[in-house]
This record gives C-alpha cells, sequence and structure tokens, in this order.
C-alpha cells in the first residue's frame, strides 16, 4: 500500500472514533482497518487484534449488563470504551511500522508539499520507532539495576519509579527531536529547490479503493 492511503485510514480512524458510532458503523471500521493490516502483510498482528476486538465485542454485548457497581464500570471500561480505540491503535501502528520514513518524504514531495509540511511530518514519523527503542534500553537498563518496571516495584516504590522513567525518558526525548532535526536540515530539506529520491511510491487502484472506503466511512459516521 501506498503510505498516503494508510494515513487516509489513519485519519478516517480518528474521526470515527470520536464521532459516536453504533455497532454496525464500528464493524465497518474494525474491518477496514483490519484489511489494512493484512494488505501490509501482517498476519500475525492482524489475528491478535481480531481475537482482541472480538472478545471485548462479545463481552459488552452479554458480560457488561449483567454486572452491576464496580465490576460493571470496570467491564464497561474495558470491552466499551477501549474497543472504540482500538481501530486508531491499529492504524497508528500501519502508519508507523509498516512504512519508512523515505517512503513517506518520497509520498510528501509527490504530493508538491512545502518544505514546511514535510520537515515537521518526516521528524514525526522518525521520532515514533525512536522513542519506543528508547524506552526498552531504559527498561533494560533498570532491570539490571534491580528496579524492573513490574507491579510489585510500582506499588511499593511509586515515586521512585516515576522518577527513574520519566527523567532519563524525558531528557533522550529532547536530545533525539535535536538529532533528527539536524539530520534532515543537513540533508536538505529546508532547501526549496526540487529533490530526487531512490523511492517511488505511486497511487495503485488498491489504494484508491481503500481511500474511497476511508472517506465514505468518514462520512457516514459523522452524518449518521
Amino acid at each position: 500500500m501506498d503510505p498516503r492511503s494508510k494515513l487516509v485510514v489513519f485519519v478516517a480512524a480518528c474521526i470515527s472514533a470520536f464521532s459516536g458510532m453504533v455497532h454496525v458503523q464500528e464493524l465497518a471500521l474494525f474491518l477496514l482497518c483490519e484489511l489494512t493490516i493484512l494488505l501490509c502483510g501482517q498476519w500475525k498482528y492482524a489475528l491478535k487484534v481480531c481475537i482482541t476486538f472480538s472478545f471485548m465485542f462479545l463481552c459488552d454485548l452479554y458480560v457488561v449488563g449483567q454486572l452491576t457497581g464496580v465490576p460493571q464500570y470496570v467491564a464497561m471500561l474495558f470491552c466499551h470504551i477501549l474497543r472504540f480505540m482500538l481501530p486508531l491503535l491499529v492504524s497508528f501502528y500501519v502508519v508507523t511500522k509498516t512504512s519508512t520514513v523515505g517512503e513517506y518524504i518520497s509520498a510528501f514531495m509527490a504530493m508538491r508539499l512545502p518544505g514546511e509540511v514535510i520537515v515537521p511530518l518526516a521528524v514525526m514519523f522518525r521520532f515514533v520507532p525512536t522513542v519506543q527503542e528508547e524506552w526498552n534500553a531504559i527498561n533494560q537498563a533498570m532491570r539490571l539495576r534491580g528496579l524492573a518496571p513490574n507491579w510489585k516495584n510500582i506499588l511499593l516504590r511509586p515515586l521512585d519509579m516515576m522518577e527513574f522513567m520519566l527523567v532519563p525518558f524525558l531528557l533522550q526525548c529532547s536530545n533525539i527531536v535535536d538529532e533528527m532535526s539536524a539530520a534532515v536540515m543537513a540533508r536538505g530539506f529546508d532547501k526549496n529547490h526540487p529533490r530526487t529520491s531512490y523511492i517511488e511510491v505511486k497511487m495503485k487502484i488498491l489504494d484508491w479503493c481503500m481511500v474511497m472506503v476511508a472517506l465514505g466511512l468518514t462520512v457516514w459516521n459523522l452524518i449518521i
């Protein structure tokens, strides 16, 4: 799939998730996101998402109504509210994990977008996987020091765990942003002259079909 069609699906999921969907619209949006994952070749992730959504959907239909009090609110939070956010998370995974920054830059240049738009978008798409790598590195360093971020340490030492995890993470995020901005500027993205790219992207018939379905689903969710 072209990166631009993935972005359209992500925007459609963001708008639809907060538009108050009924069950039919919710299923249609989930099937669209599931089809996007399958077209990107993420079969295992698609299966996990399908099982999770099915479990939460069935619990919302047959379990939540049988509970009362606090258990009902907890089950409703997990099975109802988080389920509406699942398509958004799935489409965000597709956008950030199945396309490289070079593909997005090539697609944005093909759209004749100005450098003021391409540079922030390129930094944003590269920032997400880099932050995840840094977070994993911080977790590994804490485990080596006997400060694994598990429930025991979080309950017994909540303030220490928050300090040990957030302080290095936020400092590293600041450094990552500076380094990425410098790298983008060093490659000449702030110049106004046309650029070339080794990566060629092109909207195919399948991409246009996905775009039309995503736009139609968004309009349906906003009107009804």
